[in-house]
């Protein structure tokens, strides 16, 4: 995880070199962006497939190699069709690593996917945070845009090589279901987990909107672009001790997820009232805290609900993740164009009232559901997988 923020933040710093190396105008120069989301919109989903009936330590170490030769196909790329490709291959291969690495921490801590799940999207954060500081230095020392994809791609193999020792000791269901229909159409038919893909849709689309729209609203209040790179640092900021916090906390997840949400939904909103740089700059700092903790509590407790399709789920969510980061800020956009930006981040103030409420629906159906049966809560977050008519 750690190497995929790394990856991400280095990949946006030297996005503006890409697109100069391959004089793309400013009507493409978003292409290369758009490209990247396509990876995560489809692949992921077969990779989750295929790696609930032959394993995920396979599918995985594809997922690696696919990452990696998409990263030289790049570097060594002479024109924009074969860089496209290659932007494709980073895309797909980096988003179906973190989608089925978050379903092996179900896996494999049942008891305690929220606490690893958290710790993990922590060292992302650290990974994203340090992208940037990467290229700096290796810029100073004269390297191009080329060579610092390529450490990536080199500081990767050893992640690599570590995934041939990888111990899967949950049972295989391939035998089992070889026969059965997708389990991705099994999954899209049962309620409880379009609650979670529609919230992972929204969280992702607004945490997006939110992330490449804080320099430009600084620049739009009248302050220097110096200070709007200084919040989107203490946002990520944010982000890394909320996750590490919500790690620890990790007992109380259910309350943490209301809390995060109604945070962020406040927060998110306040952010119309406010002229003055250091509230505003304090505010990005409490949306990253409140943020924090969403992404990893919907993918454990996704996982964790579809435990026998953890793979399937954690690529249906990715997806649905990759669809709200390209249309949700999307619609920011024209919100400021129409208007001005502050009045664009009322789209992340409803999106979190939006995933507030359907948390809130899911738990008490979770609660119908367990006092009907007869079971414990936590016994209802493994239960058998849902049947052709769970809606």
């Amino acid at each position: 995880m750690l190497l995929l923020g790394l990856n991400l933040g280095v990949y946006q710093s030297v996005l503006v070199d890409i697109n100069d190396f391959f004089d793309l105008g400013g009507a493409y120069s978003g292409l290369l962006v758009a490209i990247f989301f396509l990876g995560a919109l489809f692949v992921p989903v077969l990779a989750g497939e295929l790696s609930d009936r032959i394993g995920k330590k396979f599918v995985l170490i594809i997922s690696c190699i696919i990452f990696i030769a998409g990263i030289v196909i790049v570097t060594q790329a002479t024109n924009i069709i074969t860089c496209g490709i290659g932007v494709f291959f980073i895309g797909s291969g980096a988003c179906t690593i973190e989608a089925l690495l978050s379903a092996v921490i179900t896996d494999e801590n049942p008891g305690s996917s929220e606490k690893v799940m958290n710790f993990s999207q922590l060292f992302f954060c650290i990974g994203a945070v340090a992208g940037p500081m990467l290229s700096l230095a290796a810029r100073t020392l004269g390297a191009s845009w080329q060579i610092i994809m390529l450490i990536v791609a080199a500081i990767f193999i050893p992640a690599l090589i570590s995934l041939f020792f990888l111990d899967e000791t949950r049972k295989l269901n391939a035998q089992k279901d070889k026969h059965e229909k997708a389990f991705s159409k099994t999954l899209v038919k049962d309620a409880r987990f379009l609650l979670f893909f529609f919230s992972m849709f929204l969280y992702v689309g607004a945490e997006s909107g939110i992330a490449f729209s804080i320099i430009g609203y600084f620049s739009d209040i009248n302050h220097n672009i110096l200070t709007g790179e200084m919040a989107l640092s203490l946002f990520w900021f944010g982000m890394i001790i909320g996750r590490l916090c919500a790690g620890l906390l990790h007992k109380i997840s259910n309350t943490l997820m209301i809390v995060c949400l109604s945070g962020s939904a406040a927060f998110s909103f306040l952010l119309q009232f406010s002229h003055q740089a250091i509230f505003s700059t304090a505010l990005f700092l409490l949306l990253g805290l409140s943020f924090s903790a969403v992404w990893p509590l919907l993918m454990a407790f996704c996982t964790q609900t579809f435990s026998r399709f953890s793979g399937t789920a954690g690529g249906l969510m990715v997806t649905g993740g990759a669809l709200g980061g390209m249309s949700l800020p999307m619609l920011m956009g024209v919100i400021a164009e129409m208007s001005e930006i502050r009045v664009s981040f009322l789209v992340s103030t409803f999106a979190m009232i939006v995933i507030l409420a359907l948390y809130l629906i899911g738990r008490r159906k979770q609660e119908k559901y367990t006092q009907t049966a007869n079971i414990s809560p936590g016994e209802f977050l493994y239960e058998k997988p849902p049947t052709d008519d769970a809606c």
